[in-house]
């Protein structure tokens, strides 16, 4: 199951993050990117990492869930509504346990919250790009749904590279993000599956 595996990977990560295994990794990283940093690329990835703020992130969450309200599809609205308010309290806590302090490896080009542990751009991009893509697409032919999927999954990582680039998360805090973020997608879908099975024992 996607769900359990991307769990276990977090855990495993956070228990390496607190005991400081990551840490070198994590600065060579930061600092091999810094070197690499351009004058065309930083405003390009400074715009990529806005799609993933809270002010961009709630009206496309809502509009989507809106949109599919509008054409009666409320259960589906409703559940993605859920999963995507949940998946922000769910890396506020995180962030509160662990509470990992900002880098400052290199100069940072973009504006930067509280802890940093794990990214919350980085959590929330497979939950409202990801899971918002594949709700939206499901009545849809599968080679669209497979084409959405991977637009989804390319915006995630882009959001995620960005945050490292310009200098206002460690490595490990965005892998952490998109493992977090995916695996509650996951079982989101794994409820809503499970659910639509029981519904569909239940008529017969």
């Amino acid at each position: 199951m996607l769900a359990v595996a991307c769990f276990v990977l977090f855990a495993l990560l956070a228990l390496a993050v607190e005991a400081g295994w990551t840490q070198t990794l994590d600065v060579r990283v930061m600092l091999a990117l810094g070197r690499t940093r351009s004058t065309w690329a930083t405003p390009l990835l400074q715009v990529v990492s806005t799609l993933g703020k809270g002010e961009v992130e709630v009206p496309i969450a809502l509009l989507l869930s809106l949109r599919l309200s509008m054409i009666r599809r409320r259960s589906e609205a409703a559940g993605y509504a859920a999963a995507t308010l949940s998946g922000w309290a769910l890396y506020g806590v995180a962030k509160w346990i662990f509470r990992r302090a900002r880098p400052r490896v290199i100069p940072r080009l973009s504006d930067a919250g509280w802890f940093s542990f794990p990214s919350g751009h980085a959590t929330m991009a497979p939950l409202v790009f990801g899971l918002g893509l594949l709700i939206w697409s499901s009545p849809r032919p599968r080679g669209v749904r497979i084409a959405l999927l991977i637009l989804a999954g390319g915006i995630a990582l882009l959001i995620a590279f960005a945050r490292v680039y310009l200098g206002v998360h460690w490595p490990s805090d965005v892998v952490g993000g998109l493992l977090l973020g995916t695996g509650w997608a996951a079982l989101w879908v794994w409820w809503w599956e499970r659910a639509g099975t029981l519904r569909q024992a239940r008529a017969n």
